[in-house]
Formats: C-alpha cells, sequence, structure tokens
C-alpha cells in the first residue's frame, strides 16, 4: 500500500456505515489502517458488518437527526480512542418507493420533513460537534456525501436536490470556517451508485436493468453505474495525505454524467 494512502493510527467514525456507500468507506478505510466507527441507526446491520471486517472495526448505534445521539456517540468514541480524526457524513434518507417520486404540489411535506431531518440536519449535528473536537486538537478531516442532485437538479426529489446542495454549500462554509485550524471539509458528490435503494428503484429480479435504469445509464459516458467502492476509493484520496492541499471541494464520481447531463431524466 502506498504510505501516502496510510490511515494507520486515525479513528474514523463514518455514519450510515452497515450497509452501501458507508460500509464500501468503512472497509477501505480499515484495510489503510484506521480505526473504524460504523455509527448507524440499523443494529442489525451494523454489528454484522462491524463483526464481518473485524478488529479495529466497530458499531456504535446513532440517530443523527437527534442531536443528542450525535452528542452522545462523539463523547463513547473520545472515551476509548481519545481522538476522533476523520468523519464521513454518509447517513441518509433514502426513499425507495418510485411512487414517492413526485412534483413538489404532489410532494409529501412529512417526507420533505424526514429527508430534511436526516440528510440536512444530521449532517449539520455531526458536523457541529465533531469539528469541535476537532478544533481542540488543530487537526482533522471532514468529507460529507452529497450527490450529482447538488450539483443539476433532478426531477421528482425537490427535498434529495435541496438537502444534497445543502450539504454542499455547508461544507464549503465550514472549509472557511475550519481551515485555520488546521481542518480540511470536503464533499462527494456520486452519481448513480447501485445499493439496495436503487436496485429497488431501477432493477428488477436477476439484476434485469428497468427501462428507466437504461435510459439512465445511456447518458452516463463511462456506460455504468457507480459502485459503493468507486466512491471509498474518492474518500481515501480525500482522508490521505495526499489531498493535504484539498479543502472546499466538491469531487463529482459519477462516470461523467454532470459533463453530458441530460435534463429530461
Amino acid at each position: 500500500m502506498n504510505d501516502a494512502l496510510s490511515l494507520n493510527g486515525k479513528t474514523a467514525i463514518v455514519t450510515g456505515a452497515a450497509q452501501g456507500i458507508g460500509r464500501a468507506i468503512a472497509t477501505r478505510f480499515s484495510r489503510c489502517g484506521a480505526r473504524v466507527v460504523i455509527a448507524d441507526i440499523d443494529e442489525t446491520l451494523g454489528i454484522a458488518a462491524a463483526t464481518e471486517l473485524g478488529e479495529g472495526v466497530l458499531f456504535e448505534h446513532c440517530d443523527i437527526s437527534q442531536a443528542g445521539s450525535v452528542e452522545s456517540l462523539v463523547d463513547r468514541v473520545v472515551a476509548r480512542f481519545d481522538q476522533i480524526d476523520i468523519l464521513v457524513n454518509n447517513a441518509g434518507h433514502h426513499p425507495s418507493d418510485p411512487r414517492q417520486r413526485v412534483p413538489i404540489d404532489k410532494f409529501s411535506p412529512d417526507l420533505w420533513r424526514s429527508k430534511i431531518d436526516v440528510d440536512l440536519h444530521g449532517t449539520f449535528y455531526c458536523n457541529r460537534v465533531i469539528s469541535a473536537h476537532m478544533v481542540q486538537h488543530s487537526s482533522g478531516c471532514i468529507i460529507n456525501i452529497a450527490s450529482v442532485a447538488g450539483v443539476v437538479a433532478l426531477r421528482n426529489q425537490i427535498a434529495h436536490d435541496a438537502a444534497k446542495a445543502g450539504i454542499i454549500k455547508m461544507a464549503e462554509a465550514m472549509a472557511l470556517e475550519l481551515g485555520p485550524h488546521g481542518i480540511r471539509v470536503n464533499t462527494i458528490s456520486p452519481g448513480s451508485t447501485v445499493t439496495s435503494a436503487t436496485e429497488n428503484l431501477f432493477y428488477g429480479p436477476n439484476g434485469i436493468a428497468t427501462d428507466k435504469a437504461e435510459q439512465m445509464l445511456s447518458f452516463i459516458p463511462l456506460g455504468r453505474p457507480g459502485m459503493p467502492d468507486d466512491i471509498a476509493g474518492a474518500a481515501l484520496f480525500l482522508a490521505s495525505n495526499l489531498a493535504n492541499y484539498v479543502t472546499g471541494h466538491n469531487l463529482v464520481v459519477d462516470g461523467g454524467w454532470v459533463a453530458g447531463f441530460n435534463r429530461n431524466f
């Protein structure tokens, strides 16, 4: 392994890491030497992930939409490891029912609140508490996971678009405020990535793509959806010494989607 990519001696919290992109990031960080805390609301999947990844990885229950839950998580992690070096804000609310993708005049206020509470408020709570800890140590790396939906608007996903755009701008503001304390803050905006949520939306039995998925893939220059490990590789770069002079950046990992964005999707 390239020494510049080593995370030996680092402690990382990855929210929403029981499955999908978060789990891939936790896996990659662990393999590169970090102590990893899987922070998730799903205890069954979270414990299973930590057990499978093995030594140096543990699960901690956390509902990031509740400020008190985040504060308790940080207290437990600091008590165990003394310092938090890396935070990856990956947890999000991912409705898998395509009937919930509707124009704003039909969009449920309850769905709006649940999306904003987790994606935007939850990211703020984690950033607020953990950045305060990092300021005390004059070092740290924060990575927010947003979406291409925060860069270019997607139809019938008003809450998703708004939350992810807010996350990107939050990271930029934090980079300005926390840079003088030696803390780097960046964002990753994945394109269409294969997870359980997107499989439910776009794929049928035996992995056969729906017409909607085929339409989406037709304007991704690399011709395939992203995989969780594609996003994990970007996260490792931003967490590593190779990115020591990178802050306030939104790294789009989308196979070229945004470069030739099709606004009819």
